[in-house]
């Protein structure tokens, strides 16, 4: 089974924000041999500057693709839009708040290389910045957020987590975008981000044309050592020193056999989360479809 992963930080001691050249295609390679076709290499907060240079580097890892490479469709700012007070192990500091004109002055001479950004909609003013992004087929996710509401976003990062708790009592952005047919939702089955009843509430619940599987993997992924990620030490559990989660260390292939074999999922419905399901939501060009499904 071919898989894509669109939230995936790094892995195997490799940090999409910080690693070389080589390290990352090494990476690349690694993953193709999992099966894990094409990935949304996803970056966290940090300085303009640091940023950009990811920018140039990934544009130019994506020119040199090799066959045994997994493909890289664009990246996902996981960083720099997210509400300060809901910041995860982010460094809050780095963040900007989402408009467009930040956007801009970001991504300027990169725009064609940027294929997600998780924001905080209730910073994006009249959703304008939502609605920039996905004019340009750019997709907007909800998340690190205290809103609850989705604005003009498409769909939610790592659904549950860095988002207000499901409540019983007025509107609420996890259970509204659970039961919302349009919203593509982000997912992460470790086992650790999200309970299995809670997994299992989830997949009963929503439209299954709309879930998305992921890793959210670290570079502790595969690594089983200490790595620095957003500038805290992260243990091999994936967790800082104060208990909080950094991120998976599992890749999405482990997580898909870990929720099967743990009845959260069947095997055919995998192929739809992990695979079907992103191509629909990110909505790609018939040559790059090529480039995956080959």
């Amino acid at each position: 089974m071919k898989i894509i992963d669109i939230h995936i930080h790094g892995g195997l001691g490799v940090n999409f924000n910080t690693s070389s050249y080589e390290e990352i295609k090494n990476l690349l390679k690694e993953l193709k041999k999992r099966n894990i076709t094409a990935i949304c290499p996803t970056l966290v907060g940090d300085e303009e500057a640091k940023l950009r240079e990811r920018f140039k580097l990934f544009k130019k890892i994506k020119q040199d693709l090799k066959n045994d490479e997994a493909y890289i469709i664009g990246l996902h700012l996981e960083g720099t839009f997210l509400n300060p007070q809901k910041p995860g192990i982010q460094d809050a500091r780095v963040f900007m708040r989402p408009c467009i004109e930040n956007f801009k002055n970001l991504t300027e001479g990169f725009e064609d290389i940027i294929k997600i950004v998780t924001l905080a909609p209730e910073l994006d003013e009249n959703g304008s910045l939502s609605n920039y992004l996905e004019e340009r087929n750019i997709r907007a996710h909800a998340g690190h957020t205290l809103g609850n509401y989705k604005g003009n976003t498409s769909a939610t990062t790592h659904h549950f987590n860095a988002m207000p708790p499901i409540s019983h009592r007025g509107k609420n952005l996890a259970l509204d975008c659970l039961l919302d047919g349009e919203t593509y939702c982000e997912i992460i089955a470790d086992g650790i981000h999200t309970s299995d009843n809670m997994l299992k509430l989830f997949f009963k619940v929503k439209d299954k044309s709309k879930i998305i599987m992921i890793s959210d993997a670290l570079p502790a992924a595969g690594y089983n050592r200490e790595v620095t990620f957003c500038s805290k030490k992260i243990l091999p559990s994936g967790k800082d020193e104060n208990g909080t989660i950094a991120g998976s260390v599992m890749f999405l292939d482990e997580i898909i056999k870990s929720a099967v074999k743990r009845n959260i999922i069947s095997l055919d419905d995998a192929e739809k989360y992990a695979f079907l399901n992103p191509l629909q939501h990110l909505n790609l060009s018939p040559c790059e479809l090529e480039k995956i499904k080959n």
